[in-house]
């Protein structure tokens, strides 16, 4: 099976979103999490594109001129096989995180990054083929009701500031940063 990595934006206490949306907005991250998601590695063929597999929630959280996500092959998941992508390009509904798993093809796909919601975490991040964790951690107090699963220091460990800009190729500011009201930091989590 394919290796896969979570990313994802959480407070200290672990929360993701609100009311079916980001509690935040920080357009670094965003601008992270599109270079991170659509970065094929040099050592990989260049003509892969990487995989994104959300659930049906963040589908929908996603403003509709913005997806699918471009450059990305997309993967919805839900439990109802007749969900309307609305014909949605280079995208597939998947009934299971299972079946989304099965529809990664190397020979046309890189890396697959897991992009929420609170149940594809809690299902990916229990796997074995889960690699790592792309972690923007907010440290400001933010009011949430959707959480990130606890991240297990036996199973990950985390990743110095050069591991994890070797991992996305690129210069990651390091140490905390700041948007408006908003305290955060880059981190990777990788498995053990």
């Amino acid at each position: 099976m394919t290796p896969y990595t979570l990313i994802v934006a959480a407070t200290k206490e672990s929360g993701i979103g609100i009311k079916g949306g980001l509690p935040w907005r920080i357009p670094k991250d965003m601008v992270f999490f599109k270079h991170v998601t659509t970065l094929i590695p040099k050592t990989s063929p260049q003509h892969l594109q990487n995989v994104v597999i959300m659930g049906r929630v963040t589908w929908e959280s996603i403003p509709p001129k913005f997806r699918p996500l471009t450059d990305r092959f997309n993967i919805v998941i839900s439990r109802n096989p007749l969900y309307d992508l609305q014909d949605a390009p280079n995208t597939v509904l998947a009934d299971s995180f299972e079946k989304a798993l099965s529809l990664v093809d190397p020979k046309l796909h890189g890396r697959v990054f897991v992009v929420g919601g609170a149940h594809m975490y809690q299902l990916a991040i229990k796997e074995r083929h889960c690699s790592h964790i792309l972690l923007t951690r907010i440290n400001s107090d933010i009011e949430c009701d959707t959480f990130f699963p606890n991240i297990d220091e036996k199973d990950f460990r985390l990743a110095n500031h050069q591991e994890l800009e070797e991992y996305v190729e690129q210069v990651v500011p390091s140490g905390k940063q700041s948007h408006k009201d908003i305290d955060y930091e880059f981190l990777l989590y990788i498995r053990k």
